[in-house]
């Protein structure tokens, strides 16, 4: 083989090889990134999928009780739907969120501290406190599947997150006029 040849062919592999090593970092960060999120989204489905059972051992009005009866459904039926996912599309994950410790830790005392309250409180003050947790839920729930939506390339899981988001917003707009009537 000519040396021309040979060198030419080392510097167009070597190019090569930096640009695929510039996109393999990006691909993988915007990966992770998604699952990250599906990771986040799924735990609060799983949590709230359950809110209703609170329900059991406290007492609430027919309204607040209908409306966290209602959000338990909603998240319910997104959490189905993120395990089918899982089934359908086996590189999404849902095990690891990679949140700082401090995060961990801080998210730990806000439930624990939630609950507390929730647990020890009776009446309107109980009712209160209860929207109140899906006030900041649902908003939560909103931004992060519109977020995420915005990151998946996949056009079933964009329209779903984008229905969910829609839906948690729709609820949190129903919890908020809930609170204004108490």
């Amino acid at each position: 083989m000519n040396p021309k040849t040979i060198i030419v062919v080392c510097v167009l592999i070597c190019a090569g090889c930096d640009s695929v090593q510039d996109k393999i970092p990006a691909v993988s960060k915007r990966y992770r990134e998604c699952n990250e999120g599906y990771a986040l989204l799924y735990e609060l489905t799983r949590q709230e999928q359950n809110v209703d059972k609170i329900l059991m051992v406290k007492n609430a009005n027919e309204k607040v009780s209908a409306e966290i009866k209602q959000i338990a459904q909603i998240f319910g039926q997104a959490h189905d739907q993120l395990d089918a996912f899982a089934k359908q599309y086996p590189r999404l994950r849902f095990e690891t969120t990679r949140l700082p410790t401090l995060e961990k830790k801080t998210r730990d005392s806000i439930e624990s501290q939630t609950t507390k309250t929730l647990l020890f409180s009776s009446g309107r003050n109980f009712e209160l406190q209860l929207l109140l947790t899906q006030v900041q839920a649902l908003q939560y729930a909103a931004h992060l599947a519109k977020e995420l939506g915005g990151q998946d390339d996949s056009q079933n899981r964009k329209g779903f997150l984008n229905q969910f988001s829609k839906q948690c917003e729709q609820r949190h707009q129903h919890v908020i006029e809930l609170l204004s009537s108490l």
